[in-house]
């Protein structure tokens, strides 16, 4: 089965290339076994996933290369005078406590997403939540009985609704936080009446700029499309709920309990994640505040022998539990890949301050192996907390500086462990080391990145927009003798247009991009919006710079504010 993160890029990617998916289905269309659907083959390509991110570029002759964790040395590499290439590696440490770390972690995520099956099954999990989270909005049945499974399907879709909140609330503060750092970059000197001198930022018309104004606003729409699904998907799970104590005619109604709040990896305080008002559902959305489903039997164990569906909100807050154990599993692991350093720069080994069975410090200042190269420069960017699990050491990349025409290659050299928490959102830096010609850059300027996070050669592939998520599922449909079939597939790499298929498919299936007999989604349905959301707020940048060019509102508002 598909990687959860997996399955959620997947639902990211697809949603975005439906249009272009389409294009490659007209190619491909077979009207004459099944004139009701546009179709695609399944076949041999080539798939990169890819991570497009904004960097700065940076000027670096000599590269101080510490261990990012603490630890005890294991090996050293290197020794003085040697000579080393981008991505050489220097040296590692015993990784048996960051194990431990892990399996610390891992064995919360564990909890959560126990906490979660016990609820969906209908069980009192208020002795494994602090004393809240008890099942709410019951309906006197057990919530696990094969004849719900319109049930399950409303309850799926509130768990795969948050899961995306999370995503994109995660997504539209990094693309803030490039933003700001984008085109704060253009600044002006404004001399004042008393003689004084007052900086304030300019969002000039640069390629750059603009384009990370315009990576906020398709943010902001994947935010405000987000939180509709998710309103959606609670305020139908409500009615199913009323509907069924109806139907076992019961009229008490029950106030959700209060699960306990998970905690925020980034930074070890607690707090709903992504930014939740009162009713558990993210600032800014509209829509249900509370359950209003109806209560009979007691919880699962007790004399009655029936349990209780939990409600909407219980399921939105289980489901931001799991979400943050997640993450907080992702950078446990990446502290492991990070056990091993490697140079940034080509160059010489100029000291090597560390050797077997040292303990270190995170970023010593005094543990650590010194090359010198002869000039160049390397490139800094960030990455969110759940785009962390997708980042390696020694992954391609390509690099495109702000008002050039070539991309310069480089690899993944350095991943943070220790999170910046001075935006709007954690992130954790990632260093770019290059190996292209470098003379068209210049120190401080910003550039695109395109990290490759997954890459396979001649594998079966489909278009992307032809896979849809359903909870753990990965599914596309296969028409055979003109009639279309669900089939559950495993898949590798994502990329914009295909998508490898590793299980589930053969070369030549056919599968299904759009059903011809269904209406197109008219503008009165589209949720997307570049306007303004409830509670919303303007981008603004430091020193005063105010909006967007041109006048367009961003009602994009700051993971946290």
């Amino acid at each position: 089965m598909p990687s959860f993160l997996t399955r959620k890029r997947i639902a990211a990617v697809a949603t975005v290339v439906v249009v272009l998916g389409g294009a490659v289905a007209a190619a491909g269309a077979r009207s004459d076994r099944s004139p009701s659907y546009r179709t695609a083959t399944a076949g041999l390509e080539s798939v990169d996933q890819e991570l497009h991110v904004v960097g700065s570029v940076e000027p670096v002759s000599q590269a101080t290369v510490a261990f990012p964790v603490a630890g005890t040395v294991a090996t050293v590499d290197v020794s003085v005078g040697q000579e080393v290439t981008v991505g050489s590696q220097l040296a590692t440490l015993d990784v048996d406590d960051l194990e431990v770390s892990r399996h610390e972690k891992q064995a919360a995520l564990d909890q959560a997403e126990l906490v979660l099956q016990l609820a969906l099954d209908g069980e009192d999990v208020s002795s494994l939540t602090g004393g809240g989270g008890s099942p709410s909005g019951g309906f006197g049945r057990s919530a696990a009985a094969g004849g719900d499974a319109e049930l399950k399907a409303a309850q799926q879709a509130v768990l795969d609704a948050q899961s995306a909140v999370d995503d994109a609330t995660a997504a539209a503060g990094l693309a803030y936080d490039n933003a700001v750092s984008v085109c704060s970059a253009s600044t002006v000197q404004d001399a004042v009446d008393d003689g004084t001198t007052s900086t304030t930022a300019a969002v000039d018309d640069s390629a750059a700029c603009l384009a990370a104004l315009q990576a906020v606003l398709d943010a902001q729409a994947d935010v405000t499309a987000a939180q509709q699904q998710l309103t959606e998907a609670v305020d139908a799970l409500n009615a199913l709920l009323d509907q069924m104590a109806e139907e076992a005619g019961t009229t008490t109604t029950t106030t959700p309990s209060t699960p306990s709040t998970p905690s925020d990896p980034s930074t070890g305080s607690t707090g709903s994640s992504g930014g939740t008002g009162s009713s558990g559902l993210p600032s800014g959305s509209s829509g249900s505040t509370g359950s209003t489903g109806s209560s009979s039997g007691a919880p699962s164990g007790s004399a009655s022998g029936t349990s209780s569906s939990p409600s909407a909100e219980d399921l939105i807050s289980y489901q931001k539990a799991v979400d943050a154990a997640e993450d907080e599993v992702a950078v446990a692991q990446q502290a492991i890949d990070q056990a091993t350093i490697v140079s940034p720069i080509a160059g010489r080994v100029a000291s090597v301050n560390l050797a077997v069975g040292d303990d270190v410090d995170a970023a010593s200042s005094t543990a650590n192996i010194v090359v010198v190269g002869d000039g160049g420069y390397e490139v800094t960017t960030q990455v969110s907390v759940k785009d962390l699990p997708d980042i390696e050491l020694g992954q391609p990349a390509t690099v495109t500086p702000d008002g050039g025409d070539a991309a310069v290659e480089g690899e993944v050299v350095r991943i943070g462990v220790t999170p910046d928490t001075s935006g709007t959102s954690a992130t954790y830096a990632v260093t770019i080391g290059l190996t292209g010609d470098t003379s068209e850059m210049g120190n401080g300027s910003t550039a695109s990145v395109v990290i490759v996070t997954s890459a396979a050669e001649k594998a079966l592939a489909v278009p992307t927009s032809a896979v849809t998520v359903d909870g753990d599922r990965a599914t596309v449909q296969v028409v055979t003798d003109g009639k279309a079939e669900e089939t559950t597939v495993e898949t590798g790499a994502i990329g914009s247009t295909w998508t490898e298929i590793t299980d589930g498919l053969e070369e030549g299936d056919e599968v299904v991009l759009a059903d011809l007999d269904e209406p197109l989604p008219g503008s009165a349905t589209d949720t997307s919006s570049n306007g303004t959301q409830s509670g919303g707020s303007t981008v603004a940048f430091p020193g005063g710079g105010g909006g967007f060019p041109g006048g367009g509102s961003g009602g994009f508002r700051p993971p946290g504010n």
